[in-house]
């Protein structure tokens, strides 16, 4: 079976961090494109600045079938896959259609994280949520293992953000969720 990562797992080291008994190397992040999603601000995790519980945005995806986005896929199996879920918790478990992913035969099932709950899914007005710097960073720092095509697919989501950006630390306010993300 396969993940498709389309945020902070395109980063190799904080993907690491979800994989404790396996070295992950840059290969083993396949480049993939998916057709019929596009990445969104909107998924709200509670998270902790300092010792300030505040609601924070990550990268979602949703349906929208004229978009492509590139991201990567992780050959993953039913262990790493039960943290990945932790890791993941707020997000649900969808499953991608392989005739979705446009470069690449897989032969195993693609599944993905998506925030689909209407409660954790933030809105343009807004003015209690913020996005945390510290993931901006792990995402530009992933950019760096990626050829041009992916990089300008990508910086689209790293161009006017639609919530205020805050600069602190943060940890989740779940502690599982914590420890399935290297955050503890």
């Amino acid at each position: 079976m396969y993940l498709f990562g389309f945020g902070s797992l395109i980063n190799i080291k904080s993907a690491q961090k979800s994989f404790k008994n396996r070295v992950l190397k840059q290969d083993d992040l396949v480049v993939v494109s998916l057709l019929g999603y596009k990445r969104v601000w909107n998924s709200i995790e509670n998270v902790i600045f300092d010792t300030n519980e505040e609601k924070a945005v990550f990268l979602n995806i949703e349906e929208d079938k004229n978009s492509l986005i590139y991201g990567v896929v992780i050959k993953i199996d039913e262990d790493e896959f039960e943290v990945l879920k932790q890791r993941e918790k707020n997000y649900s478990c969808i499953k991608i259609d392989a005739k979705a992913i446009k470069n690449l035969k897989l032969d195993g099932e693609i599944y993905a994280f998506m925030t689909t709950n209407e409660e954790k899914l933030a809105k343009k007005d807004d003015k209690d949520v913020v996005i945390p710097q510290k993931y901006i960073e792990i995402l530009e720092e992933a950019l760096e293992n990626y050829d041009e095509d992916f990089k300008n697919n990508f910086k689209i989501c790293l161009e006017d953000f639609p919530f205020p950006i805050k600069k602190d630390n943060y940890i989740f306010s779940d502690p599982i969720q914590n420890k399935a993300s290297g955050r503890e």
